[in-house]
């Protein structure tokens, strides 16, 4: 693909290789929120399309926003190449809010609620996140809100199963924010690098809680794929900075699968749902697919 060219500015604006780690956020929650209707389940596409509109609306806010710093600091970008005008790129994101707010709004009041918090997330961050360090925190506040968002679309109210897998994502979205933000150096403070490892980790063991409160001797299965790409990020992809933090954005699914593979067998063993109907073949394999083709997709365009 030509990289002076306005179609790789706009995968580059979009975070495309990050895309598929949305629609897995958001199914671990709508396969929890779907557990008990059987046979009747269906895919919610019009909750996958708002979940994703909201992300790469997200991105080109934070682009607009960013464009002054970007003249400097990100000359690549398009903005700063004078690709596309600003209004553009603000037209682009409002527009993508409200139409993803309308096919929220299609699911219940409750994933309106949802998305419109996780949009007032997305909007905090732009704001502050070159002047605070918090703002690591609605950074995975926004992640956090997509198995939410899943599960009450799906459900219709609420529940405790949700609060797991939006627990995990929140922490290792803070931890690969706090890796992110050194990008431009050669690596990552000792102490930084340390708090970030700790968060990983706690990410991984609030993932699998779910699982191993339900079915001890399977719980702990998903955590095996999740255990071993971190040991590759903090060893072979350990650096340059961008190759770690990109590695770590690849994992973003990984942390879905710690809850959803064994969760996919418990619901097996209790004659929940049946081998390869649809709930077990998501559980199974959105994640690492989605990992695969989100590795494969920073191949076209830059993951940050």
């Amino acid at each position: 693909m030509n990289k002076e060219g306005k179609l790789y500015a706009l995968l580059a604006t979009a975070r495309i290789a990050n895309v598929p780690s949305v629609v897995s956020n958001l199914g671990v929650g709508v396969l929890l929120g779907s557990l008990d209707t059987g046979g009747d389940f269906s895919w919610p596409w019009g909750l996958m399309i708002a979940a994703l509109l909201f992300y790469i609306s997200g991105n080109f806010l934070n682009d607009w926003a960013d464009r002054e710093w970007d003249m400097v600091n990100r000359p690549e970008r398009a903005l700063p190449r004078g690709l596309f005008g600003s209004q553009f790129y603000l037209g682009f994101a409002c527009a993508g809010f409200v139409v993803g707010l309308i096919l929220a709004a299609l699911h219940g009041w409750r994933a309106a609620g949802v998305s419109a918090v996780l949009v007032g997330f997305i909007v905090l961050y732009t704001k502050i996140h070159k002047q605070a360090a918090w703002s690591v925190i609605p950074m995975g506040l926004c992640r956090a809100c997509l198995p939410v968002l899943g599960f009450v679309g799906v459900r219709g109210g609420t529940g405790g199963s949700m609060l797991f897998p939006a627990a995990a994502l929140l922490l290792y979205i803070i931890a690969l924010s706090l890796s992110a933000r050194w990008e431009s150096t050669a690596e990552v403070p000792k102490g930084k690098k340390l708090i970030s490892r700790l968060l990983l980790l706690a990410a991984g063991v609030v993932a699998t809680l779910l699982p191993i409160m339900v079915m001890p001797l399977v719980g702990w299965i998903g955590m095996t794929a999740f255990f071993m790409w971190m040991v590759l990020c903090v060893t072979k992809y350990r650096s340059p900075v961008p190759a770690y933090v990109s590695a770590l954005l690849a994992g973003i699914p990984l942390v879905d699968w710690v809850t959803l593979l064994p969760m996919a067998l418990i619901w097996m063993q209790l004659e929940r749902v049946e081998a390869f109907d649809p709930m077990f073949s998501i559980a199974v394999f959105l994640p690492p697919v989605a990992f695969a083709l989100g590795r494969m997709l920073q191949r076209v365009a830059p993951a940050t």
